[in-house]
Protein backbone atom coordinates (compact mmCIF):
# COMPACT_ATOMS: atom_id res chain seq x y z
CA UNK A 1 0.00 0.00 0.00
CA UNK A 2 1.44 3.64 -0.69
CA UNK A 3 0.97 5.95 2.27
CA UNK A 4 -0.67 9.02 1.70
CA UNK A 5 1.29 12.16 2.96
CA UNK A 6 0.05 15.60 3.55
CA UNK A 7 0.91 18.87 5.16
CA UNK A 8 -0.74 21.08 8.02
CA UNK A 9 0.46 24.58 9.33
CA UNK A 10 0.50 24.37 13.09
CA UNK A 11 -1.37 27.70 13.22
CA UNK A 12 -4.39 25.15 11.53
CA UNK A 13 -7.59 24.82 13.22
CA UNK A 14 -8.54 22.40 14.72
CA UNK A 15 -12.31 20.36 15.20
CA UNK A 16 -12.07 17.42 17.07
CA UNK A 17 -14.95 15.12 17.61
CA UNK A 18 -15.06 13.65 20.52
CA UNK A 19 -15.12 10.31 19.19
CA UNK A 20 -11.07 10.81 18.46
CA UNK A 21 -10.62 12.04 21.79
CA UNK A 22 -9.65 9.67 24.91
CA UNK A 23 -10.92 10.15 28.52
CA UNK A 24 -8.26 11.49 30.60
CA UNK A 25 -9.16 11.47 34.27
CA UNK A 26 -6.67 13.92 36.44
CA UNK A 27 -6.67 13.47 39.86
CA UNK A 28 -7.66 17.07 40.44
CA UNK A 29 -6.79 18.53 43.66
CA UNK A 30 -7.78 17.87 47.40
CA UNK A 31 -7.29 17.82 51.09
CA UNK A 32 -7.03 14.94 52.94
CA UNK A 33 -5.71 14.13 56.69
CA UNK A 34 -8.57 14.13 58.81
CA UNK A 35 -10.10 11.51 60.96
CA UNK A 36 -13.41 10.31 59.82
CA UNK A 37 -12.85 11.58 56.37
CA UNK A 38 -14.57 9.51 53.71
CA UNK A 39 -12.43 6.50 52.04
CA UNK A 40 -12.31 7.11 48.87
CA UNK A 41 -9.46 5.91 45.89
CA UNK A 42 -8.54 8.44 43.20
CA UNK A 43 -7.03 6.53 40.23
CA UNK A 44 -5.71 7.84 36.84
CA UNK A 45 -4.20 4.67 34.84
CA UNK A 46 -3.84 3.67 31.42
CA UNK A 47 -3.36 0.05 32.47
CA UNK A 48 -4.41 -3.09 30.48
CA UNK A 49 -6.46 -4.99 31.78
CA UNK A 50 -8.06 -2.06 33.55
CA UNK A 51 -8.15 -3.00 36.89
CA UNK A 52 -11.26 -3.12 38.57
CA UNK A 53 -11.44 -0.66 42.10
CA UNK A 54 -11.38 -3.88 43.80
CA UNK A 55 -8.15 -4.73 42.06
CA UNK A 56 -6.14 -1.61 42.80
CA UNK A 57 -7.28 -2.14 46.74
CA UNK A 58 -6.18 -5.10 46.40
CA UNK A 59 -2.62 -4.89 44.63
CA UNK A 60 -2.08 -1.81 47.31
CA UNK A 61 -2.95 -3.71 50.32
CA UNK A 62 -1.11 -6.63 49.59
CA UNK A 63 1.98 -5.04 48.29
CA UNK A 64 1.22 -6.37 44.63
CA UNK A 65 1.49 -3.10 42.73
CA UNK A 66 3.78 -5.21 40.44
CA UNK A 67 1.03 -6.98 38.84
CA UNK A 68 -0.35 -3.89 37.29
CA UNK A 69 0.80 -3.46 33.34
CA UNK A 70 0.55 0.27 32.11
CA UNK A 71 1.06 3.60 33.93
CA UNK A 72 -0.89 4.89 36.92
CA UNK A 73 -1.12 7.41 39.67
CA UNK A 74 -3.31 6.90 42.39
CA UNK A 75 -4.66 8.08 45.92
CA UNK A 76 -6.44 6.46 48.62
CA UNK A 77 -7.78 8.40 51.24
CA UNK A 78 -8.32 5.69 54.07
CA UNK A 79 -11.07 6.89 57.21
CA UNK A 80 -8.39 7.06 59.46
CA UNK A 81 -7.46 10.39 58.06
CA UNK A 82 -4.38 8.38 56.48
CA UNK A 83 -3.53 8.85 52.90
CA UNK A 84 -1.36 6.42 50.30
CA UNK A 85 0.35 8.10 47.37
CA UNK A 86 1.43 5.77 44.82
CA UNK A 87 2.90 6.05 40.98
CA UNK A 88 3.92 3.39 38.21
CA UNK A 89 7.30 1.82 38.21
CA UNK A 90 8.82 4.29 35.22
CA UNK A 91 6.77 7.31 35.96
CA UNK A 92 4.51 8.12 33.03
CA UNK A 93 2.24 9.90 35.42
CA UNK A 94 2.74 12.13 37.78
CA UNK A 95 2.00 12.79 40.69
CA UNK A 96 2.36 16.15 43.30
CA UNK A 97 2.01 16.60 46.82
CA UNK A 98 2.02 19.27 49.72
CA UNK A 99 2.08 19.10 53.38
CA UNK A 100 -0.28 21.57 55.09
CA UNK A 101 -1.03 22.72 58.56
CA UNK A 102 -2.76 20.76 61.12
CA UNK A 103 -1.52 17.75 59.99
CA UNK A 104 -3.14 17.55 56.60
CA UNK A 105 -2.06 17.21 53.15
CA UNK A 106 -3.06 17.88 49.85
CA UNK A 107 -2.25 16.51 46.55
CA UNK A 108 -2.70 16.52 42.53
CA UNK A 109 -2.07 15.16 39.50
CA UNK A 110 -1.06 18.41 38.20
CA UNK A 111 1.04 20.42 40.41
CA UNK A 112 -0.82 23.62 38.78
CA UNK A 113 -3.94 22.27 40.49
CA UNK A 114 -1.90 22.70 43.70
CA UNK A 115 -0.83 26.07 43.41
CA UNK A 116 -3.88 27.52 42.32
CA UNK A 117 -5.70 25.87 45.09
CA UNK A 118 -4.45 28.67 47.11
CA UNK A 119 -3.00 26.41 49.98
CA UNK A 120 0.51 26.36 49.14
CA UNK A 121 2.28 30.27 49.33
CA UNK A 122 3.92 30.99 45.88
CA UNK A 123 7.01 30.99 46.60
CA UNK A 124 10.21 29.78 44.13
CA UNK A 125 12.46 27.21 45.55
CA UNK A 126 15.80 28.59 44.64
CA UNK A 127 17.77 25.82 44.62
CA UNK A 128 16.12 24.20 42.33
CA UNK A 129 16.47 26.89 39.87
CA UNK A 130 19.96 25.60 39.77
CA UNK A 131 19.07 22.32 39.15
CA UNK A 132 16.75 23.15 36.27
CA UNK A 133 19.38 24.99 34.54
CA UNK A 134 21.66 22.49 34.71
CA UNK A 135 19.71 19.59 33.89
CA UNK A 136 17.07 21.19 31.84
CA UNK A 137 14.53 19.37 33.58
CA UNK A 138 13.70 18.58 37.74
CA UNK A 139 15.12 15.20 38.39
CA UNK A 140 14.02 14.04 42.01
CA UNK A 141 11.47 15.08 44.51
CA UNK A 142 11.81 18.43 44.23
CA UNK A 143 9.76 21.20 42.83
CA UNK A 144 10.28 24.77 41.82
CA UNK A 145 7.61 25.43 44.24
CA UNK A 146 8.72 25.37 47.78
CA UNK A 147 7.00 22.62 49.76
CA UNK A 148 5.33 20.80 46.76
CA UNK A 149 7.12 17.60 45.55
CA UNK A 150 6.39 14.86 43.19
CA UNK A 151 5.97 11.12 44.41
CA UNK A 152 8.92 9.05 42.46
CA UNK A 153 8.20 6.16 39.85
CA UNK A 154 7.64 3.17 41.57
CA UNK A 155 6.94 5.07 45.36
CA UNK A 156 5.01 4.56 47.79
CA UNK A 157 4.35 7.93 49.92
CA UNK A 158 1.88 7.44 53.07
CA UNK A 159 0.82 10.13 55.35
CA UNK A 160 -0.21 9.49 58.70
CA UNK A 161 -0.60 12.43 61.58
CA UNK A 162 0.79 15.01 59.77
CA UNK A 163 4.37 12.59 58.87
CA UNK A 164 5.47 10.85 55.56
CA UNK A 165 6.95 7.34 55.42
CA UNK A 166 8.44 6.63 51.97
CA UNK A 167 8.81 3.03 50.08
CA UNK A 168 9.66 1.90 46.71
CA UNK A 169 6.86 -0.84 45.05
CA UNK A 170 9.54 -1.57 42.69
CA UNK A 171 13.52 -0.68 41.75
CA UNK A 172 15.35 -0.90 38.53
CA UNK A 173 17.15 -4.76 38.70
CA UNK A 174 21.13 -4.79 39.17
CA UNK A 175 23.14 -6.10 36.54
CA UNK A 176 23.28 -9.64 36.86
CA UNK A 177 26.28 -11.80 37.84
CA UNK A 178 26.71 -13.87 34.66
CA UNK A 179 25.37 -12.73 31.26
CA UNK A 180 23.63 -14.46 29.02
CA UNK A 181 24.33 -15.15 24.95
CA UNK A 182 23.58 -12.34 22.15
CA UNK A 183 21.77 -14.02 20.63
CA UNK A 184 19.13 -15.08 22.98
CA UNK A 185 18.80 -11.65 24.64
CA UNK A 186 18.33 -10.78 21.02
CA UNK A 187 15.52 -13.14 20.46
CA UNK A 188 13.93 -11.95 23.95
CA UNK A 189 14.33 -8.33 23.18
CA UNK A 190 12.63 -8.84 19.69
CA UNK A 191 9.60 -10.58 22.07
CA UNK A 192 9.42 -7.65 24.59
CA UNK A 193 9.35 -5.23 22.04
CA UNK A 194 6.91 -6.79 20.16
CA UNK A 195 4.70 -7.45 23.36
CA UNK A 196 4.98 -3.91 24.44
CA UNK A 197 4.08 -2.44 21.38
CA UNK A 198 0.94 -4.63 20.70
CA UNK A 199 -0.80 -3.98 24.65
CA UNK A 200 -0.31 -0.30 23.72
CA UNK A 201 -2.37 -0.52 20.16
CA UNK A 202 -5.97 0.51 20.63
CA UNK A 203 -8.51 -2.01 19.65
CA UNK A 204 -10.62 -1.41 16.71
CA UNK A 205 -9.23 1.98 16.44
CA UNK A 206 -6.55 3.84 13.91
CA UNK A 207 -3.21 4.44 16.26
CA UNK A 208 -0.93 7.34 15.84
CA UNK A 209 3.05 7.40 16.22
CA UNK A 210 5.49 10.78 16.21
CA UNK A 211 8.10 9.31 13.72
CA UNK A 212 11.46 11.73 13.46
CA UNK A 213 13.08 8.82 11.24
CA UNK A 214 15.25 8.00 13.95
CA UNK A 215 15.74 3.81 14.67
CA UNK A 216 13.81 4.37 17.99
CA UNK A 217 10.28 5.91 16.28
CA UNK A 218 10.78 3.99 12.82
CA UNK A 219 10.92 0.54 14.91
CA UNK A 220 8.12 1.10 16.93
CA UNK A 221 6.22 2.32 13.42
CA UNK A 222 7.43 -0.71 12.02
CA UNK A 223 6.04 -2.94 14.26
CA UNK A 224 2.32 -1.02 15.03
CA UNK A 225 2.03 -1.50 11.14
CA UNK A 226 3.23 -5.28 11.35
CA UNK A 227 0.91 -6.02 14.22
CA UNK A 228 -2.24 -3.48 13.85
CA UNK A 229 -5.26 -4.22 12.17
CA UNK A 230 -6.58 -0.77 11.78
CA UNK A 231 -4.42 2.09 9.97
CA UNK A 232 -0.90 3.59 11.47
CA UNK A 233 -0.85 7.09 11.13
CA UNK A 234 2.33 8.98 11.38
CA UNK A 235 3.39 12.44 12.46
CA UNK A 236 6.39 14.28 11.75
CA UNK A 237 7.74 17.95 12.26
CA UNK A 238 9.54 20.11 9.54
CA UNK A 239 10.98 23.86 10.47
CA UNK A 240 11.09 24.88 6.98
CA UNK A 241 13.50 24.39 3.89
CA UNK A 242 16.15 27.04 5.36
CA UNK A 243 16.73 24.39 8.45
CA UNK A 244 17.97 21.03 8.46
CA UNK A 245 15.50 18.56 9.19
CA UNK A 246 14.36 14.46 9.10
CA UNK A 247 11.94 14.45 6.33
CA UNK A 248 13.89 12.31 4.29
CA UNK A 249 14.48 9.61 6.88
CA UNK A 250 10.72 9.50 8.24
CA UNK A 251 9.33 9.95 4.96
CA UNK A 252 11.89 6.92 3.92
CA UNK A 253 10.16 4.49 6.97
CA UNK A 254 6.39 5.59 6.02
CA UNK A 255 6.21 3.99 2.77
CA UNK A 256 8.65 1.59 3.63
CA UNK A 257 6.06 0.29 6.23
CA UNK A 258 3.19 1.48 4.05
CA UNK A 259 1.86 4.24 6.38
CA UNK A 260 0.05 7.31 6.08
CA UNK A 261 2.50 10.31 7.14
CA UNK A 262 1.30 13.64 8.41
CA UNK A 263 3.56 16.39 8.13
CA UNK A 264 3.22 19.11 10.42
CA UNK A 265 5.19 22.44 9.52
CA UNK A 266 6.50 24.61 12.18
CA UNK A 267 7.30 28.43 12.17
CA UNK A 268 8.91 30.54 14.77
CA UNK A 269 5.83 32.60 14.62
CA UNK A 270 3.79 29.53 16.00
CA UNK A 271 7.07 29.27 18.69
CA UNK A 272 5.99 32.86 20.04
CA UNK A 273 1.81 32.09 19.49
CA UNK A 274 1.88 29.03 21.35
CA UNK A 275 5.17 28.85 24.35
CA UNK A 276 2.99 30.13 26.96
CA UNK A 277 0.64 28.03 26.39
CA UNK A 278 2.19 24.83 26.18
CA UNK A 279 5.13 26.03 29.10
CA UNK A 280 1.71 26.43 31.22
CA UNK A 281 1.07 23.22 30.76
CA UNK A 282 3.93 21.76 32.63
CA UNK A 283 4.22 20.76 36.05
CA UNK A 284 7.60 21.45 36.07
CA UNK A 285 9.72 23.41 33.61
CA UNK A 286 11.45 21.34 30.59
CA UNK A 287 13.66 23.47 28.65
CA UNK A 288 14.10 21.05 25.81
CA UNK A 289 13.37 23.27 22.30
CA UNK A 290 11.10 20.30 21.49
CA UNK A 291 8.18 21.18 24.21
CA UNK A 292 6.66 23.27 21.12
CA UNK A 293 6.69 20.68 18.64
CA UNK A 294 5.51 17.77 20.92
CA UNK A 295 2.24 19.77 21.65
CA UNK A 296 1.70 20.54 18.26
CA UNK A 297 1.83 17.03 16.79
CA UNK A 298 -0.36 16.13 19.89
CA UNK A 299 -3.06 18.77 18.48
CA UNK A 300 -2.31 17.85 14.73
CA UNK A 301 -3.19 14.06 15.57
CA UNK A 302 -6.26 14.75 17.71
CA UNK A 303 -8.09 15.41 14.17
CA UNK A 304 -7.47 11.23 13.40
CA UNK A 305 -6.62 9.57 16.95
CA UNK A 306 -6.84 9.26 20.03
CA UNK A 307 -3.70 7.19 20.79
CA UNK A 308 -0.12 8.23 19.76
CA UNK A 309 2.97 6.00 19.95
CA UNK A 310 6.07 7.44 20.35
CA UNK A 311 9.37 5.98 20.55
CA UNK A 312 10.71 7.74 23.62
CA UNK A 313 13.07 5.45 26.13
CA UNK A 314 15.49 3.49 23.85
CA UNK A 315 17.93 6.01 24.39
CA UNK A 316 17.54 5.49 28.00
CA UNK A 317 17.39 1.96 28.08
CA UNK A 318 20.22 0.58 25.66
CA UNK A 319 23.17 2.91 25.14
CA UNK A 320 21.89 6.13 23.14
CA UNK A 321 24.90 8.43 22.74
CA UNK A 322 24.61 10.82 26.27
CA UNK A 323 26.55 8.01 27.71
CA UNK A 324 29.74 8.43 24.92
CA UNK A 325 31.25 12.12 27.00
CA UNK A 326 31.06 10.26 29.82
CA UNK A 327 32.34 7.22 28.96
CA UNK A 328 35.52 9.31 27.18
CA UNK A 329 35.52 11.20 30.70
CA UNK A 330 36.06 8.37 32.53
CA UNK A 331 39.12 6.86 30.57
CA UNK A 332 40.84 9.73 30.50
CA UNK A 333 40.00 11.45 33.72
CA UNK A 334 40.28 14.91 35.07
CA UNK A 335 43.99 15.74 35.54
CA UNK A 336 42.86 18.78 37.20
CA UNK A 337 40.74 16.79 39.98
CA UNK A 338 41.20 16.09 43.57
CA UNK A 339 37.75 14.32 44.30
CA UNK A 340 36.87 11.57 42.29
CA UNK A 341 33.07 11.41 43.00
CA UNK A 342 32.79 15.14 42.65
CA UNK A 343 34.35 15.01 39.23
CA UNK A 344 32.43 11.48 37.81
CA UNK A 345 29.21 13.29 38.73
CA UNK A 346 30.17 17.17 37.61
CA UNK A 347 31.20 15.20 33.63
CA UNK A 348 27.68 14.02 34.30
CA UNK A 349 26.38 17.26 34.83
CA UNK A 350 28.58 18.66 31.45
CA UNK A 351 27.59 15.86 29.94
CA UNK A 352 24.12 17.82 29.87
CA UNK A 353 25.71 20.66 27.72
CA UNK A 354 23.31 23.16 29.60
CA UNK A 355 24.13 25.55 32.12
CA UNK A 356 26.22 23.86 35.08
CA UNK A 357 29.65 25.09 34.25
CA UNK A 358 27.86 29.23 34.49
CA UNK A 359 26.01 29.30 37.41
CA UNK A 360 28.45 31.72 39.12
CA UNK A 361 28.62 33.73 36.19
CA UNK A 362 24.71 34.18 35.29
CA UNK A 363 22.83 33.60 38.80
CA UNK A 364 22.85 37.04 41.34
CA UNK A 365 25.10 36.75 44.08
CA UNK A 366 22.07 35.79 46.56
CA UNK A 367 20.57 33.43 43.84
CA UNK A 368 24.19 31.55 43.99
CA UNK A 369 24.55 31.50 47.55
CA UNK A 370 20.96 29.34 48.19
CA UNK A 371 22.89 26.80 46.49
CA UNK A 372 24.48 24.51 49.32
CA UNK A 373 28.27 23.89 48.41
CA UNK A 374 28.58 20.17 46.55
CA UNK A 375 24.68 19.95 46.42
CA UNK A 376 24.77 19.17 42.33
CA UNK A 377 27.83 17.05 42.53
CA UNK A 378 26.23 15.51 45.56
CA UNK A 379 22.90 14.67 44.23
CA UNK A 380 24.69 12.78 41.33
CA UNK A 381 26.77 10.55 43.05
CA UNK A 382 25.42 7.92 44.65
CA UNK A 383 24.08 7.04 41.40
CA UNK A 384 27.30 6.88 39.63
CA UNK A 385 28.29 4.72 42.41
CA UNK A 386 25.99 2.51 43.43
CA UNK A 387 26.95 -1.35 43.58
CA UNK A 388 24.41 -3.03 41.89
CA UNK A 389 25.22 -2.01 38.62
CA UNK A 390 29.32 -3.47 37.72
CA UNK A 391 29.49 -1.68 34.84
CA UNK A 392 29.76 1.81 34.41
CA UNK A 393 27.46 2.50 31.48
CA UNK A 394 24.86 0.32 33.34
CA UNK A 395 25.54 3.00 36.19
CA UNK A 396 25.00 5.70 33.69
CA UNK A 397 21.70 3.75 32.31
CA UNK A 398 20.21 3.54 35.86
CA UNK A 399 20.03 7.54 36.27
CA UNK A 400 19.63 8.42 32.73
CA UNK A 401 16.46 5.97 32.66
CA UNK A 402 15.20 7.36 36.28
CA UNK A 403 15.68 10.56 35.82
CA UNK A 404 15.53 11.88 32.51
CA UNK A 405 12.54 8.75 31.84
CA UNK A 406 10.42 9.84 34.50
CA UNK A 407 10.78 13.54 35.10
CA UNK A 408 11.68 15.08 31.78
CA UNK A 409 10.53 12.80 28.92
CA UNK A 410 7.15 11.12 29.63
CA UNK A 411 6.21 14.32 31.91
CA UNK A 412 6.21 15.82 29.52
CA UNK A 413 4.69 14.10 26.79
CA UNK A 414 1.60 13.12 29.27
CA UNK A 415 1.04 17.25 30.25
CA UNK A 416 1.25 17.98 26.78
CA UNK A 417 -1.19 15.42 24.82
CA UNK A 418 -3.60 15.13 27.57
CA UNK A 419 -5.21 18.93 26.83
CA UNK A 420 -5.93 17.86 23.08
CA UNK A 421 -7.57 14.49 24.02
CA UNK A 422 -4.91 12.39 23.15
CA UNK A 423 -3.10 9.53 25.16
CA UNK A 424 0.70 9.25 24.49
CA UNK A 425 2.16 5.55 24.79
CA UNK A 426 5.81 4.73 25.20
CA UNK A 427 6.60 0.99 24.40
CA UNK A 428 10.32 1.14 24.68
CA UNK A 429 9.71 2.68 28.49
CA UNK A 430 7.89 -0.28 29.50
CA UNK A 431 8.62 -1.92 32.55
CA UNK A 432 9.62 -5.28 31.12
CA UNK A 433 11.57 -3.76 28.59
CA UNK A 434 13.82 -1.41 30.54
CA UNK A 435 14.17 -4.57 33.44
CA UNK A 436 15.72 -6.39 30.15
CA UNK A 437 17.58 -3.58 29.08
CA UNK A 438 20.06 -3.95 32.45
CA UNK A 439 20.59 -7.86 31.61
CA UNK A 440 22.11 -6.65 28.59
CA UNK A 441 26.00 -6.51 29.09
CA UNK A 442 27.17 -2.89 27.97
CA UNK A 443 29.35 -4.13 24.86
CA UNK A 444 26.03 -4.73 23.51
CA UNK A 445 24.62 -1.43 23.96
CA UNK A 446 27.65 0.62 22.79
CA UNK A 447 29.88 -1.11 20.74
CA UNK A 448 32.53 0.34 19.49
CA UNK A 449 31.18 3.21 17.53
CA UNK A 450 28.08 1.82 17.41
CA UNK A 451 25.23 3.09 19.64
CA UNK A 452 22.72 1.01 20.73
CA UNK A 453 23.75 -2.60 19.02
CA UNK A 454 21.41 -4.55 20.21
CA UNK A 455 18.37 -2.86 19.93
CA UNK A 456 19.23 -2.39 16.15
CA UNK A 457 20.03 -5.81 15.37
CA UNK A 458 17.00 -6.90 17.11
CA UNK A 459 14.96 -4.92 14.58
CA UNK A 460 16.83 -5.27 11.68
CA UNK A 461 14.80 -7.20 9.74
CA UNK A 462 12.18 -4.47 10.06
CA UNK A 463 13.75 -1.13 8.46
CA UNK A 464 15.92 -0.39 5.41
CA UNK A 465 19.97 -0.44 6.52
CA UNK A 466 19.81 3.54 5.95
CA UNK A 467 18.01 3.93 9.16
CA UNK A 468 19.46 1.08 10.99
CA UNK A 469 22.72 2.48 10.77
CA UNK A 470 22.65 6.00 10.58
CA UNK A 471 23.60 7.74 13.49
CA UNK A 472 21.67 9.11 15.94
CA UNK A 473 20.49 13.03 15.03
CA UNK A 474 17.16 13.39 16.50
CA UNK A 475 13.91 15.83 15.38
CA UNK A 476 16.62 18.79 15.49
CA UNK A 477 15.19 22.12 16.36
CA UNK A 478 16.78 25.10 14.63
CA UNK A 479 17.22 27.12 18.27
CA UNK A 480 20.99 28.43 17.06
CA UNK A 481 19.39 29.73 14.00
CA UNK A 482 16.02 31.23 15.15
CA UNK A 483 17.73 33.16 18.11
CA UNK A 484 20.05 34.92 15.14
CA UNK A 485 16.92 36.29 13.48
CA UNK A 486 13.24 35.65 14.19
CA UNK A 487 13.05 35.27 17.68
CA UNK A 488 15.74 37.39 18.79
CA UNK A 489 13.44 40.09 19.69
CA UNK A 490 11.50 38.18 21.43
CA UNK A 491 14.51 36.15 23.35
CA UNK A 492 15.86 39.49 24.63
CA UNK A 493 12.09 40.64 25.77
CA UNK A 494 11.50 38.07 27.71
CA UNK A 495 15.47 37.48 29.27
CA UNK A 496 15.92 41.30 29.94
CA UNK A 497 12.83 42.41 30.81
CA UNK A 498 10.29 39.27 31.87
CA UNK A 499 13.12 37.47 34.37
CA UNK A 500 14.51 40.21 35.79
CA UNK A 501 11.32 41.26 38.63
CA UNK A 502 12.70 37.77 39.92
CA UNK A 503 16.06 38.92 40.74
CA UNK A 504 17.49 35.87 39.52
CA UNK A 505 19.78 36.43 36.96
CA UNK A 506 22.49 39.14 36.47
CA UNK A 507 21.95 41.08 33.42
CA UNK A 508 25.64 41.29 32.24
CA UNK A 509 25.58 37.97 31.13
CA UNK A 510 22.18 37.49 29.76
CA UNK A 511 23.23 40.43 27.54
CA UNK A 512 26.07 38.51 26.12
CA UNK A 513 24.12 35.66 25.93
CA UNK A 514 22.10 37.00 24.07
CA UNK A 515 24.67 38.81 21.81
CA UNK A 516 26.86 35.67 21.32
CA UNK A 517 29.56 37.60 23.27
CA UNK A 518 30.12 34.24 25.71
CA UNK A 519 33.86 33.14 25.88
CA UNK A 520 34.20 29.09 25.13
CA UNK A 521 34.41 27.44 21.70
CA UNK A 522 31.02 26.35 21.71
CA UNK A 523 28.52 27.98 23.97
CA UNK A 524 25.60 26.24 23.06
CA UNK A 525 24.22 30.05 22.72
CA UNK A 526 20.43 28.48 21.16
CA UNK A 527 19.71 25.99 23.82
CA UNK A 528 20.60 28.09 27.11
CA UNK A 529 18.23 30.86 25.47
CA UNK A 530 15.67 28.67 25.04
CA UNK A 531 16.31 27.22 28.38
CA UNK A 532 16.07 31.15 29.75
CA UNK A 533 12.27 31.70 27.47
CA UNK A 534 11.00 28.32 29.12
CA UNK A 535 11.21 29.42 32.96
CA UNK A 536 10.38 32.75 32.11
CA UNK A 537 7.39 31.27 30.55
CA UNK A 538 6.93 28.47 33.49
CA UNK A 539 7.28 31.50 35.68
CA UNK A 540 4.75 33.68 34.22
CA UNK A 541 2.23 30.95 33.63
CA UNK A 542 2.17 28.98 36.50
CA UNK A 543 4.44 30.37 39.87
CA UNK A 544 2.81 34.16 39.15
CA UNK A 545 -0.21 35.36 40.80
Amino acid sequence: MKPATSKATATDSVDVTPASRCARMRIPARIAGVPGQTAVLHVEHDCTPAPSEADWLRYLDGGLLGQTHGPFALAREHADGSVTLARDAIGERSLYYALLPSARIIYASRLQDIVQSGQVARELNMASVATYLSWSYLPGRETLVHGIYKVLPGEVVRFRLGSITRSHWWTLPGEPEHWRHETSLRRELRDRLESAVRRRLPAGQPVGATLSGGIDSSLVVALAARLHDKPVITYSVSFGADYRNELPFSSRVARHCGVEQRIVELTPRTVVDELDRTIALLGDPIGDPLTVPNAMLSREASREVGVVLNGEGGDPCFGGPKNTPMVLAELFGDMYATDGPRHRAASYLRAHQKCYDDLAAMLEPAAFAAIAVNALEDWVTPYLEDTRWKSFVGRLMSINLLCKGAHHILGKVDALSGPYGVLPRAPLFDREIAELAFAIPPQLKLRGAIEKYLLKEAVRDLLPGEIIDRPKSGMLVPVQGWFRGPLLPQARERLLEGLAPWGLFRRDYLERLLDGRLPGIHTRRGVKIWLLITLEAWLRGVLKP
